[in-house]
């Protein structure tokens, strides 16, 4: 099999809501045995997290990814809550069993406290969240600057930087002077009158947050990945989404100010790239490519009721990013939390990067026939002096497959259940 790297993507958890979300039952009958109501329907929050838990205690992944905004409206209790949730029900940390295993967090907007954002100091928003992070035994966010992991997987690797989009967030200093007085006043006038509930609701489902990534950061990023190794991928993790939204979201400053320049700068590395983001609570893939450039590709996790995703890397057996393959865990309206279809993204432009002699004989027998059998391919297969065992013969269906030159009907089943077809 070719080298692989999982990462495991969670989005928005807002423990504050979600916590209290009801379970999948339409409960009507105040005298229904508790009990036996928990049998038969679970809270959306730990049917997703018993899932990854399972994922996590399967060895199957190599970085666990939290998207930012783990509580709701700036409510730093709220934040060490999930904390402490994280830790404990996924076990990762250096408090749970799973320490070894790299974890990678971002702030979110929702978890930004709008009356530290006036205190003076650049960090001072982002301490108590630093803090409650400590004291859960989970790592640091970033700050004033990116946070670096590399995942390594045999010679190939991921180089994780997450990222701090949140500057502007609850700052007065980012309303435009000409109204910044008038806006602050009446904001405070709001959250301190007759409903400051849905006052503070308005303030950040509305935000005047101006969402930025600092050009320091942009910079360090675009340093690091420069003139990189063939071998490795760049996968850069933050709140906010590179793009606009589909759907069009009537709110100011809502958008990343500058993702058009992030967007410039990763698009002109020369190299794939991977941007990781929650947020909008919805779930694209989305590709961007200048017409001489590599790929850049956009992911959203969903908010934590609705799932997660699974994020593989598959290199070649020159140790090169072939393909990004999204595997949505989505919940259904009965409650049932499902793996959906895989989507597949080739990382190589469009190039062909399996040129050898045993590629090609491979390549040519799919071809010849349109579709062919595992059992069918391994007997034709056996006839090349450079395919020595079967396990060559997955790598090299595998790196076809990666590049878009053949379809694989069963693949998440042993290669024996394979089903192989390619057209011209």
């Amino acid at each position: 099999m070719l080298p692989k790297i999982r990462l495991l993507q969670i989005g928005d958890i807002h423990l504050v809501s979600n916590a209290s979300s009801k379970a999948f039952v339409d409960d009507k009958d105040t005298t229904f045995p508790f009990n036996l109501k928990n049998i038969i329907s679970r809270s959306p929050v730990k049917t997703v997290f018993r899932r990854i838990y399972e994922i996590i205690e399967s060895d199957d992944v190599d970085c666990v990814l939290l998207m930012g905004d783990l509580t709701d409206y700036g409510k730093l209790d709220g934040y060490a809550a999930c904390a402490n949730y994280i830790a404990s029900a996924l076990q990762i940390g250096n408090k749970g069993i799973y320490r070894k295993l790299p974890v990678g967090i971002v702030p979110g907007n929702h978890d930004i406290d709008r009356v530290l954002a006036k205190e003076p100091g650049r960090n001072t928003k982002f301490t108590p969240l630093v803090q409650a992070l400590a004291k859960a035994g989970l790592p640091p966010l970033p700050v004033g600057k990116p946070i670096a992991l590399t995942i390594p997987k045999g010679p190939s690797r991921a180089e994780l930087f997450l990222l701090n989009s949140c500057w502007g967030c609850g700052e007065e200093a980012f309303i435009p002077p000409e109204f910044r007085t008038q806006i602050a006043a009446a904001i405070d006038a709001a959250i301190s009158g007759p409903d400051p509930e849905t006052a503070i609701r308005a303030y950040y489902d509305r935000q005047l947050d101006t969402p930025a990534i600092s050009e320091d950061s942009i910079a360090a990023v675009v340093k690091a990945l420069q003139g990189g190794s063939g071998s490795s991928i760049a996968v850069l993790v933050a709140h906010h989404n590179l793009l606009p939204q589909r759907r069009p979201r009537l709110a100011p400053y809502t958008e990343l100010v500058n993702g058009g320049a992030l967007r410039g700068a990763l698009s002109e590395l020369g190299r794939p790239v991977i941007y990781l983001h929650g947020h909008i609570h919805e779930d694209p893939v989305e590709i961007v490519q200048l017409p001489t450039g590599d790929r850049l590709v956009s992911i959203s996790a969903p908010d934590i009721p609705k799932g997660f995703n699974l994020v593989d890397i598959l290199f070649g057996e020159n140790s090169s990013p072939l393909a990004c393959r999204v595997t949505p865990f989505r919940m259904d309206k009965s409650g049932i939390l499902k793996q959906e279809a895989t989507v597949s993204i080739a990382l190589n432009n469009g190039r062909r990067r399996s040129s050898d002699r045993n590629t090609g004989f491979v390549y040519a027998k799919i071809l010849e026939v349109g579709q062919i059998y595992w059992s069918e391919l391994k007997a034709q297969a056996e006839q090349a002096p450079g395919i020595a065992s079967e396990e060559r013969l997955v790598a090299i269906v595998e790196e076809l497959f990666a590049e878009r030159s053949i379809v694989i009907d069963n693949y998440d089943l042993e290669p024996k259940s394979w089903i192989l077809r390619g057209e011209i």
